[in-house]
């Protein structure tokens, strides 16, 4: 299994790669309420909406996608600023 989604066989650059993957953090990391117990000693935790064991592997995938499209756009730019001047 690869370590991040790849995006440019679906024509994505990388700029837009980020915000797919953004994107998809977005929807994997969100969470919601969760009661546990009865009575006064009820507590509430904030639990993954999708949480099964899979979810977590892509969770990891799609921070590690984050990361690597990241330090491309800042390579790039160091890259263009260099050439200029």
């Amino acid at each position: 299994m690869k370590d991040i989604f790849d995006y440019a066989a679906t024509g994505y650059n990388n700029q837009e790669s980020l915000q797919q993957a953004k994107l998809l953090q977005k929807v994997m990391f969100k969470k919601h309420e969760v009661k546990q117990g009865r009575g006064k000693k009820a507590t509430v935790k904030m639990q993954f909406v999708y949480n099964e064991i899979e979810d977590q592997e892509i969770r990891t995938r799609i921070t590690n996608t984050i990361k690597h499209y990241e330090n491309k756009l800042e390579t790039v730019s160091e890259k263009n600023n260099h050439q200029r001047a």
